[in-house]
């Protein structure tokens, strides 16, 4: 009976140990001697078109990554011997643990300057062509017109009849596409443009706004429907009237690019070449939004990377809030940097990192103390490892892992 119960216990203490992940098997000392063995800095060594580190703890933790081109992997978690080799079992972090987090604040340099003056211009174009939809019709219209211009006159065949009878248009032609630009600069002229944003409202002006809206519904219900949806008619027709010119400069833009072509296409029969025409004069700088315009002095930058790893993060959104409530969004460049003009009368108040999969996270600003914001990227946490676990074989004091080509030796 006492063998028995012996026997029992037995096999239920070999039982429980077996349903032991790895690691908290280590407690037996021979194991602990064979991790002491192997625990050091390793190296990938033999592949040329990547790096990678693996540094196994002889307390039974590892920290790994691989590097390939812009790309960055990396793992950590617990490791253990296993037969002729050693198992890596990660252990991944917290899905609601931060990502990023500060790590210094610099003052602005001429690299910083040079690097937003091209983002500038860049944002500059974009926000005027966003408040005059008609000058994007405009530039991209008129390059395809060039190109439809070119080469006509290089394949049109040339016959004396279709020669007479373009020759007697190419006057009357000319001057319709006078007079569609004329029209068209005259158009845009009276063209108002889109506002670029609306700062939001505060918790008590919203209230107010809402209060404000509501009872103005029920007046215009009572007068018949003066107003709608708190709306008044008047700020209706005034968003319509916008509307309206802004499809009008549009109809105006393709009116004379219809014009352009059908001129080009005659002087191609008349076997001419197309004489210079005027372009169309925009006022540009009326389309930008004072709101919106920089004030010169310089701008903001966030940096974003692993500085560990010597890494920096491609393709974090970026939001910028201004102390106005009025924002820009923007993503991280290949070399880690997000971009944001200084506006006139507010200063920049936070930050919103967003990475791939993962909640975006906010970061208060404190432009007094720089306008370089360099930010760290805790990579194991950002981005999921690529295994859960890894067997990598020994080889005369090396370690080779599957897949990954070269082998890791200990430095």
């Amino acid at each position: 009976m006492l063998k028995a119960y012996r026997s029992a216990r037995l096999m239920l203490a070999q039982l429980v140990l077996a349903m032991l992940p790895c690691w908290a098997q280590a407690a037996d000392p021979v194991e602990d001697r064979q991790r002491a063995a192997l625990a050091g800095h390793y190296y990938l060594e033999g592949a040329d078109d990547a790096g990678s580190e693996l540094v196994l703890e002889p307390d039974g933790r590892f920290q790994w990554s691989l590097s390939y081109g812009l790309m960055v992997e990396s793992a950590s978690g617990l490791w253990n011997v296993g037969g002729n080799g050693i198992v890596l079992s990660v252990q991944n972090p917290a899905g609601d643990q931060p990502v990023f987090s500060f790590d210094q604040v610099v003052a602005w340099t001429p690299d910083a300057q040079k690097r937003l003056d091209e983002f500038a211009a860049e944002r500059q174009d974009a926000l005027i062509e966003e408040a005059c939809g008609y000058l994007k019709t405009y530039q991209s219209g008129f390059e395809y017109a060039e190109l439809v211009a070119a080469s006509l006159s290089a394949a049109t065949p040339v016959d004396r009849a279709g020669r007479s009878a373009a020759e007697a248009s190419l006057a009357p032609a000319l001057a319709a596409l006078e007079q569609s630009r004329l029209a068209l600069e005259a158009t845009a002229a009276q063209t108002k443009p889109k506002a670029w944003q609306a700062p939001p409202l505060s918790n008590a002006a919203a209230v107010a706004a809402g209060e404000a809206a509501a009872g103005a519904a029920a007046a215009g219900a009572d007068d018949g429907g003066a107003e709608q949806n708190g709306m008044p008619q008047d700020g209706i027709f005034e968003d319509g009237a916008l509307e309206e010119h802004q499809v009008a400069a549009d109809i105006a833009v393709r009116t004379y690019l219809q014009r352009f072509e059908q001129a080009a296409a005659l002087h191609a029969k008349a076997g001419r070449a197309m004489p210079k025409q005027p372009a169309p004069r925009f006022d540009r700088e009326r389309c930008l939004d004072p709101a919106a315009k920089a004030d010169g002095r310089g701008g903001y930058a966030v940096v974003i990377g692993d500085p560990q790893r010597g890494y920096r993060a491609q393709g974090i959104g970026v939001e910028f809030v201004y102390s106005d409530g009025r924002s820009e969004r923007t993503e991280t460049s290949p070399g880690g940097w997000a971009l944001a003009v200084q506006r006139p009368g507010v200063r920049l108040a936070q930050a919103i990192l967003q990475p791939a999969d993962r909640p975006r996270e906010t970061l208060a600003l404190d432009e007094s103390r720089g306008r370089i914001f360099a930010i760290r990227l805790d990579t194991a946490a950002a981005m999921p490892a690529s295994f859960e676990q890894l067997i990598l074989t020994q080889d005369d004091g090396d370690l080779i892992a599957p897949r990954i080509p070269g082998r890791y030796v200990r430095h």
